[in-house]
């Protein structure tokens, strides 16, 4: 798992890191992108519900009378805790299994979809504050589709050349998606099966990569692809055990 990471990190980072450099010179304040990513999640929240059928967030369309219009909006189960991301659990999964309790104890199994996005106020380009989305990476899209053990962005295991490299687990782990992850319960159900989406945790910007060093494949910096994007994370838990 961690190579394949680091490959779709290399090749997206490498992508943007030279839009990222001219960018930086015109970038909203920290301020001023907090309140845009907040403007723009809500935004998403009032445009997407679970589909019924396994949980995946999916966009309402806009022909009036068609089924989605029965579906209940994101932002009517959606919570904004105190630390400034958000989570919204589905209410009709059965989990009634272990929470984790931090990432050093707690080894984890889940299928993932996860989507990033950059904020915007550019509404001639974009029709929405959350404009284009794309996928950071998927366990239901890798391989057979079945559930991951501990993904990098969680617990990243660092091997000999990376720590001599200076690279810490804080430049790949996304330490708030492991805090959204505490407000939902394993459903117990063994990974292989096909996934049932329990919920969702989003995280803005500045409590994902923001504008801290991150690890890209090849080197540690503040101007990766990810500085000002927010993620998405559309999952089920399937299991939690006690680390060896």
């Amino acid at each position: 798992m961690i190579k394949k990471f680091f490959v779709t990190l290399l090749a997206v980072t490498t992508l943007f890191s030279c839009s990222s450099d001219d960018d930086n010179n015109n970038e909203l304040s920290v301020e001023q992108r907090k309140a845009l990513d907040d403007e723009a999640i809500e935004e998403y929240l009032n445009d997407h519900y679970f589909s019924p059928i396994n949980g995946k967030v999916l966009k309402f369309d806009t022909i009036t009378g068609n089924e989605d219009d029965a579906y209940t909006k994101l932002s009517q189960f959606a919570v904004k805790d105190p630390a400034g991301y958000y989570y919204a659990i589905r209410p009709d999964v059965e989990a009634t299994g272990t929470s984790i309790e931090e990432v050093d104890s707690s080894k984890i199994l889940i299928s993932y979809q996860a989507k990033i996005f950059e904020s915007t106020n550019d509404l001639d380009t974009y029709s929405t504050k959350y404009g284009y989305i794309s996928t950071y990476t998927s366990s239901i899209d890798t391989g057979d589709g079945s559930a991951q053990t501990d993904p990098s962005f969680y617990k990243a295991f660092l091997n000999t050349d990376m720590i001599n490299n200076g690279v810490k687990r804080e430049h790949i782990e996304l330490k708030n998606f492991a805090e959204g992850l505490k407000k939902f319960k394993a459903t117990g159900t063994n990974g292989r099966d096909l996934y049932n989406f329990q919920g969702i945790i989003i995280l803005p910007s500045q409590l994902a990569y923001g504008r801290n060093k991150m690890y890209t494949g090849t080197s540690i910096t503040e101007n990766h692809g990810y500085r000002n994007t927010s993620f998405i994370f559309n999952f089920e838990l399937h299991k939690v055990t006690p680390r060896q």
